[in-house]
């Protein structure tokens, strides 16, 4: 104890110089907590809005892996099209248990100078493709109602009953329920009938894509294949194959952006290194001093190793906490690196993964105070009395 408060006053020292080194180890270990802690909740978040959408694999048209993970899990609007003929080719397979068609278009709303997002679906399947939905109200019933998304809903204070028109279609449509907030892009959509759907965007015979779920889950690659061999010019893509290309995608940027974060941490390392080396050299007739005094080489030793400890150990807690109280802001920074990323929180605090970061910089704090402390161990009493 008495070494530990010995170090802790030789910081107190040289205030600045500590401070300025506490901020740049305290920075690279907000940036490393920041970037693991979004990993983390970038794989969760996937596997969760993919267990969301209630459906084992999705028939689109021919396209890149990206449209089509981002048509699967945010409604994404593509310019093209398959035939309905290929719904009732897909029923005629053993196994299918749901069948639903879906037409994602922009719908234009004079009225309210904006554009709108339109999804169109089987509604009498919602509760299966959508799980986690909750509905204040109840489901359309009939073609020219409508669900509003919770963004949409709260933005035009609509609430079940209220009519929404659309003058350029000559069309109106009753709202019947209002999707409670989910956080993700299913708050900004209308949804709708596919065939009211269709015919507001004339495509009679066009869906974006099909969703399916068989009955039995170890069918689906058996599923897949027969109606792969069965109708050409189609893409199927299951769950595991979209978190398969979003989690590619989203690689380089995850690899770059910890590359980033352990050379800031390695550079913060030699300026702790270079801090206690300065501090050595000032102190030399006073490390001098405690040889002639008796103070072994070891104590020396633990005493400057001791030094570097603390200050790592202060900057890695002071960075997690940094972290945690600029989450949104280094969420948002991190998300524009990343192709994609799932809705909702990404940085959220992990205790485990806190205490990794802190015992990472501590770890370097001490490989880093190990040449330092050597180096004090070999002040002469002598040579330092003399000065």
């Amino acid at each position: 104890m008495p070494f530990l408060t010995f170090a802790f006053r030789n910081l107190l020292r040289h205030k600045v110089r500590s401070f300025l080194t506490l901020v740049g180890i305290t920075a690279s270990v907000a940036v490393l907590f920041s970037i693991l802690s979004f990993n983390k909740g970038f794989e969760k978040g996937i596997v969760k809005e993919l267990d969301q959408t209630g459906i084992h694999f999705m028939v689109v048209p021919s396209g890149c892996a990206h449209e089509v993970a981002s048509l699967v899990l945010h409604g994404a609007i593509i310019p093209k099209y398959l035939s309905v003929d290929v719904v009732s080719r897909i029923r005629q397979l053993d196994d299918i248990e749901l069948v639903s068609p879906i037409l994602v278009a922009q719908l234009p709303n004079p009225a309210k100078d904006r554009v709108d997002l339109v999804y169109g679906m089987d509604l009498k399947h919602a509760r299966q493709m959508k799980p986690s939905w909750i509905i204040d109200g109840s489901l359309p019933a009939r073609d020219d109602e409508v669900i509003v998304g919770a963004e949409i809903a709260a933005h035009d204070r609509l609430k079940p009953g209220d009519m929404i028109s659309y003058p350029n279609k000559s069309r109106s449509f009753r709202v019947t329920g209002i999707l409670q907030k989910t956080g993700g892009q299913d708050d900004a959509f209308i949804y709708m009938p596919v065939k009211t759907a269709q015919l507001l965007f004339n495509k009679p015979d066009g869906a974006t894509a099909i969703g399916v779920r068989v009955a039995k889950p170890d069918r689906i690659n058996a599923v897949t294949e027969e109606l792969s061999a069965q109708v050409p010019g189609i893409q199927i893509v299951t769950m595991g194959q979209v978190l398969s290309s979003l989690m590619s995608l989203a690689a380089s940027a995850k690899v770059m952006s910890i590359s980033l974060a352990i050379i800031a941490i390695f550079i913060s390392t030699v300026g702790v290194m270079n801090a206690i080396l300065m501090a050595i050299f000032e102190r030399s007739q006073e490390i001098g001093m405690m040889r002639a005094v008796g103070a072994s080489r070891l104590d020396i030793f633990r005493i400057i190793l001791k030094e570097t400890i603390l200050l790592t150990a202060a900057g890695g807690c002071a960075g997690v906490l940094l972290a945690n109280i600029g989450s949104h802001g280094i969420e948002l920074l991190l998300r524009k690196s990343m192709p994609y990323a799932p809705s909702g929180n990404m940085i959220v605090f992990d205790p485990f993964l806190a205490a990794g970061c802190v015992g990472f910089s501590v770890l370097l704090g001490f490989l880093a105070g190990v040449f330092p402390a050597w180096k004090a161990t070999k002040i002469s009493p002598i040579e330092a009395i003399k000065g």
